[in-house]
């Protein structure tokens, strides 16, 4: 009985994982819808306990409180922004033979066995983006994944509606399949993890947004750089990736700055985004994540210390960059391992309850 017990327990997990398998191409707005509501959940309950209202009501005013900056925003730069992207689309190639006629001093150079210049070159480039995007089949792939981004649009929308008005409903259902000597401890567990998970998210969402603004303000009126809000938005959204996300950002923006203005540009560029790095790992990341995670800044002074120690400037870099996140690793992991020990708990006493059961069926057979 128990044997059997556990290979149905293992073949629902194999099931759930195929399942998410075969339907890992429509999770993407589930997942975004549910970071969403993580991040708003806890303003629902707020307005929820102050107003008196009923949920359904006050999560639907959150939501079109939402759907209404999201709409003021794409007004506001949404024609820019397609501008740029077009843009870029359609300069990249010269950009690149800008960059690579400065640097060479136009002086052809050897490329897989043949000699280019940088014109060459981004002709080549030119000519294999108008072949690979200019085709009727490749026109029909545009539309459709164009239309499919509608879709995704319009599906996190109302998988975020939903998930805010019935999140507390589809934990209570979830609920009811734990025994009720385990419900009130798998219940704080359950309240512990989403806290901390929620305090995490909204602040990597808040500095996603700081560094997109800031970083486009700096672009558009300090060095009038080109595209400055598509690179601004890119740098944030490129903040969730530790190290290789600020490095690519930085790249893109001497990349530009570059083949605008030179040498000089370039450099204070990457001076500039430097800056700016300190500013939000010394600054930004202790009052927000920090705070989130219960972080304290004297963690930070160490951290940094220890790094430079072990490995000099890097180890500054990835001690101040990684600690917030560990901070919200370890809150996560001491709320899982408290997770842990209640299924733990609660599977022994099954096992202990089809053994009692096992003897009861053995007597009576006797």
């Amino acid at each position: 009985m128990i044997f059997g017990t556990s290979v149905s327990k293992w073949l629902v997990i194999a099931a759930l994982v195929v399942l998410l398998w075969v339907a890992r191409g429509v999770l993407p707005p589930f997942i975004i819808a549910g970071i969403l509501a993580y991040v708003l959940s806890p303003v629902v309950d707020e307005l929820e306990v102050r107003t008196g209202f009923r949920r359904a009501l006050v999560a639907l005013g959150v939501f079109a409180a939402v759907v209404v900056v999201v709409a003021g925003l794409g007004w506001l730069a949404g024609a820019r922004l397609g501008a740029e992207i077009r843009d870029i689309s359609r300069e990249g190639p010269g950009i690149i033979e800008a960059v690579v006629d400065k640097l060479t001093g136009g002086q052809a150079i050897d490329l897989f066995g043949q000699s280019l210049s940088s014109r060459d070159l981004g002709r080549r480039l030119d000519v294999a983006l108008r072949d690979e995007l200019g085709t009727p089949r490749q026109a029909i792939q545009v539309i459709t994944v164009g239309f499919e981004l509608i879709l995704g649009l319009i599906l996190v929308f109302l998988s975020l509606a939903y998930m805010l008005i019935d999140g507390p409903n589809f934990f209570h259902y979830v609920l009811r399949f734990v025994p009720p000597e385990h419900r009130a401890h798998v219940e704080y567990i359950s309240d512990e993890i989403h806290r901390v998970l929620g305090r995490y998210l909204r602040g990597q969402l808040f500095l996603i947004i700081l560094m997109s603004s800031v970083t486009f303000l700096v672009l558009e009126w300090l060095f009038r750089l080109p595209y400055a809000l598509w690179v601004g938005i890119l740098t944030g959204i490129l903040e969730i990736i530790p190290l290789i996300g600020p490095i690519t950002a930085g790249a893109i923006a001497c990349t530009i700055g570059f083949a605008q203005g030179g040498p000089s540009e370039a450099a204070g560029l990457a001076i500039t985004y430097f800056v700016l790095r300190q500013v939000e790992d010394q600054l930004v990341m202790p009052l927000v994540v920090g705070r989130a995670v219960h972080v304290h800044p004297l963690v930070t002074i160490f951290a940094v210390l220890t790094g430079e120690k072990i490995a000099g400037v890097l180890g500054m870099i990835l001690a101040v960059r990684h600690r917030g996140r560990a901070g919200g690793r370890c809150a996560l992991a001491r709320s899982r391992v408290r997770a842990f020990s209640a299924f733990s708990a609660f599977s022994r006493s099954r096992v202990r309850a089809f053994s009692a059961f096992a003897r009861s069926w053995r007597r009576i057979s006797a």
